[in-house]
C-alpha cells in the first residue's frame, strides 16, 4: 500500500512538472491543447474541435492515465454528458505530457468515455492557467470563461448545479 502511494505520489509530482519550449511530447496529434491565458481546443476522437471557452459553459476534468479515482470521475463526466449533451463543452485533460493520444483514447474508451473531447497538457500551461494542483479535478466554467465551479471528484448532482449556475441546463 505504501508503495502505491509513494508510486502514485511521484506520478502526480512528475505531472507537474513544468517544461520549457515548445508544445512537444508524444504523439502531439489530435488531442493537442493550444493555452492562451487560459483558453485552448479540445477535440474528439472523431476529430471535431471545441474551443474552451466556448458558446456555452464548459466542463473540465483534469486526469492522467495513471490516477485511480479518475476512471470513476471520467464515467461521471461522460453520463452527465450523456444525459445533457448540448448544454455544455464536456472536456478531459489530461495532465500527463508523456501519455500519447492512443492512451488517452484507449483510457475514455475504457471508462465508457469516448463521446469526451479532451486535450493534452503537454507544457503544463492548462494545469498553470487554472490552478490546478491535484488530478480528479473538475472546473466549471460559463460560456465567457469565468470560473463558477471547482471541486476534486464532486458527485454529479453537484456537477448539474454547478452548470445550472454557469447558465447550462442539464437534463434531469
Amino acid at each position: 500500500m505504501l508503495l502505491l502511494v509513494i508510486g502514485a505520489s511521484s506520478t502526480l509530482f512528475m505531472s507537474f512538472q513544468s517544461s520549457t519550449g515548445t508544445s512537444q511530447g508524444p504523439d502531439t496529434g489530435a488531442a493537442a491543447a493550444a493555452p492562451v491565458g487560459g483558453a485552448f481546443t479540445a477535440r474528439t476522437a472523431q476529430g471535431k474541435e471545441v474551443p474552451v471557452p466556448g458558446q456555452k459553459p464548459s466542463v473540465l476534468f483534469f486526469f492522467n492515465i495513471e490516477c485511480g479515482a479518475c476512471g470513476p470521475s471520467t464515467r461521471t463526466l461522460a453520463e452527465l454528458q450523456r444525459r445533457s449533451p448540448a448544454d455544455a463543452n464536456y472536456i478531459a485533460v489530461d495532465i500527463a505530457p508523456y501519455e500519447t493520444t492512443r492512451q488517452i483514447e484507449d483510457f475514455l474508451a475504457l471508462n465508457e468515455a469516448s463521446s469526451l473531447a479532451y486535450a493534452s497538457d503537454l507544457n503544463t500551461q492548462l494545469i498553470t492557467a487554472y490552478q490546478i494542483t491535484q488530478v480528479s479535478t473538475f472546473v466549471v466554467l460559463d460560456d465567457g470563461g469565468r470560473e463558477v465551479f471547482r471541486a476534486v471528484e464532486p458527485s454529479e448532482e453537484q456537477l448539474k448545479a454547478a452548470l445550472a449556475t454557469a447558465g447550462g441546463n442539464p437534463g434531469a
